[in-house]
């Protein structure tokens, strides 16, 4: 009778002991220098939003920005792998863009432990003051505890409202400028047109067309103002690629190791600048983004310098870790060979021509609208923003971490640093997108993609003394824009093509010498929109995808034109 006691108590304590692992778990939340001597809290740069990223833990914990505009609602989830314990805290907002405050030291919003059921973490949180927020993500034992950070994580951020920059509408925009400034705007709006439109017949037309409508009081058809015609593009070729961007300097010869070229991670994130004296508060070209590390602000233009000259085969000379690297391809695969992580995208999106900005916080919405001439079922032509095209590398490692795009701008091809935020108005698709590291199955592509701009850039710098020579921004427009070089890029690495319209003008195909670089015959086989359409169906598909993922809110009538269009091509 008490050996059966006994062994009913053994087995009772056992099966407790067993149930109450998880409610026996020690307390453990983090408060600032928990983990000082044990491991580093470091700046991983934008939180992924809706989409899934892999978070490996090694000695550190990594902390992912978010800017909110006021009000963000943000459904945030950290799911353990392999028995991880995912735990995580939310802090800001904080000073300086996000730079003035070390990481874990701001002051903490929310922070979770096991609400996402198990041991995975779940939160549903809203930013309510404006201002650059972060997200550390971690495992409990390092932040809860101050243990060595270990484990795989997967992490995911969804925004349920307020999720983007104030954009104010054209309407809305005139209508403020005109009541405090009176004509000044119209003014600066014809001196813009003027500028932009080389043709004189042509800008007149739209001088007469903006005219008429600044004197209606409703201000009707600016919803569609400038819209420009397929078949007018080639008369207003050079204001198509007028992209707010920091001039390639392909000339500059540049020597020296990789870690010294970049510098260190200063980051002034300067506000836009006047647009003119006459409209005071309205900035031109893009906000400085705020969600980017320190370091992957500070180096995207660096890097970018580094990628023009080498492609440029100009005599610079960089070394990185010992090894002396000749081109783009040279430098990405050492890159590859020592941790890096390369994120190879097609990305297209709506240009945004205007580039205007309204105070400290808030975008103009204002796109440039193209008539394809492209007739949907509907019976209308398809007429949709003008767009813009670029591929982009995402470099992530233990020394470079920052992101660089390539395409033909009015300055010239080159690579050129993304640290700005577009505003959210003209979205963004890719039509390849794809991870690469260390002997992956897309490193061969990533050197392809990187091999074609390289030479593209030397073509350009040939054709802009010979066939473009004496032409306004050394021939854009005439010898392509920057949808042509993304589909050089593309059909030279893939075999297909995305980006519409393609400027290069046709005579080109045949008046052109052939400079035997590899490009001559894939560059005559690309179409030439803007002198005319011979394959309807397919300058449809690549209108189609050219469009930015989802529905635009903003506007009823595209929205209905894309989802027609989307169905057409199908």
């Amino acid at each position: 009778m008490r050996f059966s006691s006994l062994r009913a108590a053994l087995l009772a304590t056992v099966a407790l002991a067993g149930c109450a692992s998880d409610s026996d778990k020690p307390e453990g939340h983090w408060t600032p220098g928990k983990g000082d001597g044990v491991f580093e809290l470091t700046e991983a740069g934008p939180a992924p939003r809706g989409e899934e990223l892999a978070v490996e833990l090694h000695s550190s914990v990594p902390a992912y920005r978010v800017e909110s505009y006021g009000n963000m609602k943000l459904s945030i989830d950290l799911t353990g792998k392999g028995g991880a314990d995912a735990y995580m805290f939310v802090e800001g907002p904080l000073t300086k863009d996000g730079d003035g405050t070390p990481v874990g030291t701001g002051t903490q919003v929310a922070d979770d432990d096991d609400s996402g059921g198990g041991h995975n973490a779940h939160l549903d949180v809203t930013l309510e003051k404006p201002g650059v927020y972060r997200i550390v993500t971690g495992t409990f034992e390092s932040l809860g505890l101050g243990e060595v950070p270990t484990g795989s994580l997967v992490f995911k951020v969804n925004c349920k409202a307020n999720c983007e920059r104030t954009a104010i509408d054209q309407k809305t925009f005139v209508a403020q400028l005109q009541a405090q400034n009176g004509p000044a705007f119209a003014a600066m709006a014809h001196d813009q047109i003027n500028k932009l439109i080389p043709d004189a017949t042509a800008a007149t037309a739209l001088n007469a067309q903006l005219d008429a409508i600044l004197a209606d009081p409703q201000h009707a058809g600016l919803e569609r103002f400038p819209m420009i015609s397929l078949d007018q593009l080639p008369l207003i070729r050079p204001v198509l690629g007028a992209i707010p961007a920091k001039a390639p300097a392909p000339d500059k010869v540049i020597s020296g190791e990789l870690s010294a070229l970049l510098g260190n991670c200063n980051a002034p994130r300067t506000p836009p600048a006047n647009i003119d004296a006459r409209l005071p508060g309205i900035g031109y070209g893009h906000f400085p983004s705020r969600e980017l590390s320190p370091c992957q602000f500070s180096h995207a233009d660096k890097l970018a310098e580094v990628l023009t000259s080498l492609a440029a085969d100009n005599g610079s000379t960089v070394t990185y870790r010992g090894n002396t690297v000749h081109s783009p391809a040279d430098l990405m695969n050492a890159l590859l060979t020592t941790g890096h992580t390369i994120r190879v995208r097609n990305e297209h999106m709506y240009a945004n021509f205007l580039s205007a900005t309204i105070g400290d916080n808030a975008d103009l919405r204002w796109p440039v609208w193209l008539d394809t001439g492209l007739k949907l079922s509907s019976g209308d032509n398809l007429v949709v923003p003008m767009g813009h095209s670029g591929w982009s590398w995402i470099i992530s490692g233990p020394v470079v971490n920052t992101k660089v795009m390539f395409y033909l701008g009015t300055d010239g091809a080159g690579f050129f640093g993304q640290a700005s935020q577009r505003p959210g108005w003209t979205g963004m698709t890719a039509s390849y997108d794809t991870v690469v590291t260390q002997g992956s199955a897309g490193a061969h592509d990533l050197m392809q993609t990187l091999d074609a701009a390289a030479t593209y850039l030397r073509r350009t710098r040939i054709e802009r003394t010979t066939i473009a020579a004496g032409m306004p921004v050394d021939g854009y427009g005439y010898v392509g824009v920057c949808n042509d070089s993304d589909a050089v890029i593309e059909r030279f690495t893939l075999g297909s093509i995305h980006a519409f319209p393609l400027m290069r003008a046709a005579n080109l195909d045949t008046d052109a010498p052939a400079l035997h670089d590899g490009l001559d015959d894939l560059i005559r086989d690309l179409p030439n929109d803007g002198d005319g359409i011979p394959d309807t169906r397919d300058a449809l598909r690549r209108a189609v995808a050219m469009q930015p993922d989802g529905l635009p809110a903003w506007d009823t009538a595209l929205s209905t034109q894309i989802t027609t269009a989307r169905h057409d091509v199908q």
